[in-house]
């Protein structure tokens, strides 16, 4: 059940930042034909390709954490620690747990931001009736992705530590 609701926040993900940014290229690119050659501008696009935009840059956030793709340094790994593969798993899951702390400590303030957002909400300036707070709402959502998919690499990274430990153990004592 929990590979089901891994692999089925996976395929959300994907699917929101692809149309997200297709989405974001259609409008945008609408919005330039309007203004240079039919020099009829409409305002609202502005607004909803930038609404769009960050709201997919927000779970590509989360999507980069399932990728391990912005939590590392990435030639600390690869210059020392490809030589020693037990030091890059311990390394790995040392990243994961620090990781983890960061966004667990963000968490807190995005958490107020979200109550705020719901008690008091936010409306567009060029299209009054629209609630601008689902930004804040998104915000929220990705804190939240992160911190599963940084629970699930931790998860994964202590037992390839522990397998590891474990295999140095055995081969010691043959």
């Amino acid at each position: 059940m929990f590979e089901a609701l891994n692999k089925t926040i996976r395929i959300v993900e994907n699917i929101i930042c692809s149309v997200g940014l297709i989405l974001t290229t259609l409008i945008i690119f609408a919005q330039v034909i309007n203004r240079y050659w039919l020099h009829f501008e409409v305002m609202w696009m502005n607004d909803m390709a930038l609404y769009i935009f960050v709201s997919t840059v927000f779970i590509t956030l989360a999507l980069a954490t399932r990728e391990r793709g912005h939590i590392g340094v990435e030639i600390l790994q690869e210059k020392f620690l490809s030589k020693a593969p037990r030091f890059r798993k311990a390394y790995l899951f040392i990243r994961g747990i620090v990781s983890l702390v960061v966004v667990g400590i963000f968490s807190f303030p995005v958490y107020h931001f979200l109550l705020r957002s719901i008690k008091y909400p936010e409306y567009g300036t060029l299209i009054r009736w629209f609630n601008t707070s689902w930004i804040v709402y998104c915000f929220f959502i990705m804190i939240c992705l992160m911190i599963f998919h940084l629970i699930i690499q931790i998860g994964e990274d202590f037992y390839d530590l522990k397998d590891s430990l474990r295999s140095r153990e055995a081969s010691k004592w043959k």
